[in-house]
């Protein structure tokens, strides 16, 4: 079998570098995980490990890359599966190994289908590029929200809509900042099609559809759960959610989806296909909201939380890659928020 070119093996090197990462990480604490799962994520880390050192010297065969790729996902499930035992603070292990896994699949994918070592590198500054805007852009709109806080009335069912509505302006200028900074062409909001209003009418019945079927596996599966913060504040004051329910109609899906998709996801088109786009960006959309959800939560729940924010963000995500218009994903996204806040309203009084 000839040897493959160093450049065709950058992805299978980074396979290596990362899942190497990942089995030091296994050899860490993991309690109070049991020592099965921490034994079963050292030797999914090792066989990845070990199919990606074959790869990148060009001694191993082609399949070795799909190996090493399930090995990471193997990899991710064990830690998860660990991070959702813990009630406490968050061990490094799991957590490492975790992202660990996931950016092995990332390269895995990479070296299966073949991608060059100048593809994987345009790959990695855009998620670098992706990571440092959406920080950028929650600092910037926490600050606003912080400055608005100062101003505005004490009363939750004011200070706390106002704070989203700011928070939610922040991010939507951090996103055309982004566009018109870099090659991200325009804001996409032309003409409105019947084609449009289909997608976001479906897109509306598939979320819906899709949250139920999360509950009834969070629910078989006795998962950890925490809700958004925003809720959870509510419990003691819930007339403040009829105004957020507003809010998030007209300035959290608005803000957001422009800074997640108009944005992000469109930047991620020229490094990525459309299809893999739509995956990193939810990634991406996912880890943004994890101070929402942090506060006193147990880590599993966190990580069931934001596995759901990234389900949820692959039908918006998919919602504007079908249709290149941020309604769309606008009308999803506030139609769904909207009626969480309505529902939890409903069930706090």
């Amino acid at each position: 079998m000839p040897t493959p070119p160093v450049s065709d093996r950058y992805a299978s090197t980074v396979g290596f570098v990362v899942a190497g990462v990942g089995l030091a990480a296994t050899l860490l604490d993991w309690a109070p995980a049991a020592d099965a799962v921490a034994h079963a994520a050292t030797a999914c880390a090792a066989v990845a490990t070990l199919a990606f050192a074959g790869r990148r010297h060009g001694t191993g065969p082609a399949w070795l890359s799909g190996v090493g790729t399930g090995a990471g996902g193997a990899l991710s499930l064990t830690a998860a599966a660990a991070l959702l035992s813990m009630t406490g603070p968050v061990t490094a292990g799991p957590a490492v190994a975790l992202f660990a896994g996931i950016g092995v699949i990332g390269a895995g994918l990479a070296a299966v289908a073949g991608v060059g070592a100048d593809g994987v590198r345009a790959r990695e500054r855009a998620v670098g590029v992706a990571v440092v805007v959406s920080a950028g852009a929650l600092v910037a709109s926490s600050l606003l929200a912080a400055i608005a806080a100062g101003i505005a009335p004490d009363a939750p069912t004011v200070a706390y809509p106002v704070r989203a509505a700011v928070s939610s302006v922040g991010l939507g200028i951090m996103g055309v900042a982004f566009v018109r900074a870099s090659d991200v062409a325009g804001i996409d909001t032309p003409t409105v099609t019947r084609r449009d209003v289909g997608v976001a009418a479906g897109g509306v019945g598939a979320i819906f559809a899709l949250h139920l079927g999360l509950n009834v596996v969070v629910t078989a599966l006795a998962l950890p759960q925490t809700q958004h913060g925003l809720i959870e504040a509510a419990r003691k004051t819930p007339a403040m959610l009829v105004p957020l329910a507003v809010v998030s109609l007209v300035f959290v899906a608005p803000g957001e989806e422009l800074l997640a998709r108009n944005a992000v996801q469109k930047y991620l088109y020229d490094a990525y296909s459309r299809r893999s786009a739509v995956v990193v960006a939810s990634f991406v959309f996912a880890a943004s909201h994890l101070l929402a959800y942090a506060g006193t939560a147990a880590p599993g729940a966190v990580m069931v939380a934001l596995a759901r924010v990234f389900v949820v963000s692959l039908v918006l995500g998919v919602a504007y890659e079908r249709t290149d218009n941020l309604l769309a994903p606008i009308v999803i996204h506030g139609v769904y928020d909207a009626v969480q806040f309505g529902l939890a309203y409903w069930q706090f009084t």
